[in-house]
Formats: structure tokens, C-alpha cells, sequence
């Protein structure tokens, strides 16, 4: 009899293999779970410190621009004092011109009355002008030092503040990021390089290597006066100036303003000449010959006027000051040095910040190098997880140096004319068309993200491990 087989019942190790292959497949979602996690979190943390390293350099930017705004205020400051000065001096060389005038003519009739008039009339507007040229030399002098001050309080706000700056930046960005104190002794430093070696203030104090920076800006002062204030000397025109053989005349406006130097213990002084005198000719001969021989002066007006008492017009005796007007009319300007006014109170061209000797011919900082760090337990991966942490840890080959996530970013200040509108319009450009370097009369810093170095990159791995 034929007996019916049965199907055997399997057998065998399916679940051991099925846990072996479960185990693995959560082993590489893991893997894969921690590697996008550290990608997100680098890239996060380094945009944390880009952005935190392009503030700090943008605040050193904004600085450099500040004082280079405040440095050009106190210029125009400056040259508004050399006008003050000018129009009072030309406003007393006018009074005395009347005065002279109706001295020698009031007798006259009809012609006397009107010059009579005139006099009357200009010495009450000099009256009245005058004083209000010292109240405003008084109130540009007060300016010049709130510009001084205000330069003082900027440079050491942005010194003092751009560490607390950065880290406030840095928590920002990332809540969870760090700005470590000891992994950023390289910020610490580029700081002070930025704010107390590549930049000066400068007075005249200087030392004679610093010097050179004072007498600069006191020249760019000089060249930025106006044509009133640097040179109002002309010849007047017919009748004032005739040639009419055998005689022949002229009549010169001299006049202009100065900025004295009284050494370097003394502050500066402006001050200021205007005169106007008649020339006299005559062609003579004698034997040595027939020739004009040289011009009489007959001193019409005169005034002088200076902004203190340090400098006394009288014992300079340059011929190239005041428009040389001490050259074209000597006898007036002997006259306007020995009635010399002073108007006003003037402490002198004020200390100011520009580029070290250092910076010289630069165009951009060193870089300024920010360091953000992100601890391994906040990154959220599976090494958080106490109970993955002895026996199964998946993060184990993203063990991270010093247990922390580290970035570094470094950025510059640079200084460029702004090349788009330069395109657009010439004047952005400079006229003689020459380069331009790193300055603090312009207002052109600019800042951009640059390159770490490769010893950047060495002290802060070194510090890391360290930490």
C-alpha cells in the first residue's frame, strides 16, 4: 500500500540573517543621517562666520570712511576760517580805502558829498561784519574739535566693540554657534593691528618720522582754499592802470590767506593781508641811458587780520604770502602788518586720524580672521544619544577635533573707487588719471571676504586641539 508523502516543515536561520541585514541597513541610514547633518551644520557654521568675519571687517570699513567724511569736514572747516579772516582783512582794507579817499578829496565839491557818503556807509557795514566774523571763527574753531572728538569716540567704539559686535553677530546667525575667546586670539590681534597700527591719530607732536603725516594735511588744507582765500591779487584795468608815454600807472590788489606755522610747541595761525596801491612811472633818461624807471607807490588801503596772537604779521616777511602782496605793494602791507587785528579764537589745525607709515601704498588691511565653533552635542547626530554612546555609535568616525565643529572665515577693508560709476560719469575719476592708494581723505573703503593663509589655517587647528 502506497503510503501519501507530506510536505516537510522548513527549517532554518532566516531571522538571525534578517536581524544581521535590519542592523545594517539602520547602521547606513545612520551613517547617512550624520553625514548630511555635519554637511548642513558645516555649511551653516561657515556661512555664520563669513557673515560674522565680512561685519567686523564692515565695521572697520565704516570706520575709515567716517573719518575720512570728518577729515574732509574739518578741511572745509579750516578753509571757512581762512575766508573769515580774508573777508575781514578785505573788509578793512576797503573801510581804509574810503577813509583815504574822502581824506584827499572830501574837499571837493559835490564829488565830496558822495565819497563823503560812501565812507560812512562802508565803515558801518565794517562795523557790523566785523564781529560777526569773530563769532564765526569762533564757532568753526568749536566745530574742529567736535570733529576731533567724534574721530576719538568712533576709533575706540569700533576697537573696543567689533569682539562683542562679532559674537552678537554669531548668535544671530546661530543660536547654538560660539565665538570662543581662545580660539580667537587671531581676531584679537587683527583688531589691533587694524585700529591702532594700520591707522594713527597724528598731530604735531608727531616724532619726525610721523611728522611728514601733519605738514601733509596741512598742505592738502592750503590746497583746498578757495581762489579768495589763496590768491585775490590783480592789476585793475583802465583808468586804474594806463600806459601813456612819457609816464605810465598801475594799480595792484594784493591779498590773501595764510596758515602760519609757529613751530611744534605753538599751534598753527591763519591769517590774512589784502592791500591796493598806485603805481608811478616815469621815462627818464640819465647817463646810463633813457629808460622807465621804476614805480613809485602811493598806498591807497590796507587791512591784515589773524585769528590770534601767536603769529604776528609784522615779523613775517615772506614776499610769497598773502598773494605777494608784500612784493607788489610794500608800503601798503608794511601799513595793514602795523595795524594788524585779531579776530576770534583758533586752536590750531586738530589732531586727526590718517594711515600709518605702516600702510603705506595699501589698498586693503590685513585679513581679519573669525573662528565660530559649534560643540559635537549640539550638532543633534546619534553621538548625543546616551544610549548609543558605549555600544552602538554610528557617529563614531565623525569624532570631530577638540569635540567641537570649527569654521574659519576671514574678510578685508580695501579701498577702491567706485569703478561702475566711474564708467558713467568722470567724476569719480581722478583728473591726472593716476592710481590711487589707501587713504583717509576719501571715503571709499569697501569690504570683501578673502582667502585664509596657510598659517591662519595652522593656528587655528593648533588652537582647536589645544582647546
Amino acid at each position: 500500500m502506497n503510503r501519501i508523502s507530506m510536505p516537510l516543515k522548513q527549517q532554518g536561520q532566516s531571522l538571525v540573517l534578517s536581524l544581521i541585514l535590519m542592523s545594517f541597513a539602520a547602521m547606513t541610514m545612520l551613517y547617512s543621517y550624520n553625514t548630511s547633518k555635519l554637511n548642513i551644520e558645516s555649511t551653516k557654521l561657515q556661512h555664520t562666520a563669513d557673515n560674522t568675519a565680512y561685519s567686523v571687517a564692515t565695521i572697520a570699513a565704516r570706520d575709515f570712511n567716517f573719518k575720512a567724511y570728518t577729515n574732509r569736514a574739518s578741511v572745509a572747516n579750516q578753509v571757512a576760517i581762512a575766508q573769515m579772516v580774508g573777508l575781514s582783512s578785505w573788509f578793512n582794507m576797503t573801510d581804509r580805502f574810503a577813509q583815504n579817499a574822502c581824506d584827499t578829496l572830501c574837499w571837493v565839491p559835490y564829488l565830496g558829498q558822495v565819497l563823503s557818503g560812501i565812507q560812512s556807509a562802508v565803515g558801518a557795514i565794517n562795523s557790523v561784519a566785523q564781529p560777526v566774523f569773530e563769532v564765526l571763527i569762533y564757532a568753526e574753531n568749536a566745530i574742529l574739535h567736535a570733529l576731533t572728538l567724534s574721530q576719538q569716540i568712533v576709533h575706540y567704539a569700533g576697537a573696543t566693540g567689533s569682539v562683542a559686535a562679532a559674537q552678537k553677530i554669531a548668535e544671530a546667525n546661530d543660536g547654538s554657534a560660539k565665538l570662543e575667546l581662545m580660539q580667537n586670539t587671531l581676531l584679537a590681534d587683527d583688531i589691533f593691528n587694524i585700529w591702532f597700527t594700520f591707522q594713527k591719530l597724528h598731530s604735531r607732536s608727531d616724532s619726525s618720522d610721523d611728522a611728514t603725516q601733519f605738514n601733509d594735511y596741512k598742505g592738502v588744507i592750503l590746497d583746498s582754499r578757495d581762489p579768495f582765500s589763496a590768491r585775490r591779487t590783480y592789476k585793475l584795468n583802465f583808468p586804474w592802470s594806463l600806459s601813456f608815454f612819457p609816464i605810465r600807472w598801475k594799480t595792484i590788489k594784493a591779498g590773501g590767506s595764510e596758515l602760519i606755522s609757529n613751530g611744534n610747541s605753538q599751534a598753527e595761525s591763519w591769517t590774512s593781508m589784502d592791500t591796493i596801491s598806485f603805481h608811478l612811472s616815469k621815462f627818464r633818461c640819465s647817463w646810463s641811458g633813457c629808460r622807465w624807471r621804476g614805480y613809485s607807490e602811493t598806498e591807497l588801503g590796507w587791512g591784515a587780520t589773524r585769528t590770534d596772537n601767536r603769529a604776528d604779521i609784522e615779523d613775517i616777511d615772506s614776499k610769497d604770502y598773502w598773494g605777494e602782496s608784500r612784493r607788489n605793494n610794500k608800503d601798503a602791507s608794511k601799513q595793514a602788518a602795523e595795524e594788524q587785528e585779531t579776530r576770534g579764537m583758533y586752536s590750531g589745525v586738530q589732531p586727526f586720524y590718517g594711515l600709518s607709515n605702516s600702510a603705506y601704498q595699501k589698498n586693503q588691511t590685513d585679513n581679519i580672521a573669525v573662528v565660530i565653533s559649534k560643540k559635537q552635542n549640539d550638532l543633534r547626530t546619534t553621538s548625543s544619544i546616551p544610549l548609543a554612546e558605549e555600544q552602538i555609535n554610528p557617529a563614531e568616525n565623525e569624532k570631530l577635533s577638540g569635540d567641537r565643529l570649527t569654521a574659519l572665515a576671514t574678510a578685508q577693508a580695501y579701498y577702491s573707487r567706485p569703478n561702475d560709476l566711474m564708467s558713467l560719469t568722470h567724476s569719480w575719476s581722478r583728473s591726472d588719471g593716476r592710481h590711487e592708494y589707501g587713504n583717509l581723505y576719501n571715503p571709499f573703503w569697501q569690504t570683501r571676504l578673502s582667502e585664509p593663509t596657510n598659517t591662519e589655517k595652522s593656528v587655528v587647528l593648533f588652537l582647536t586641539r589645544a582647546m
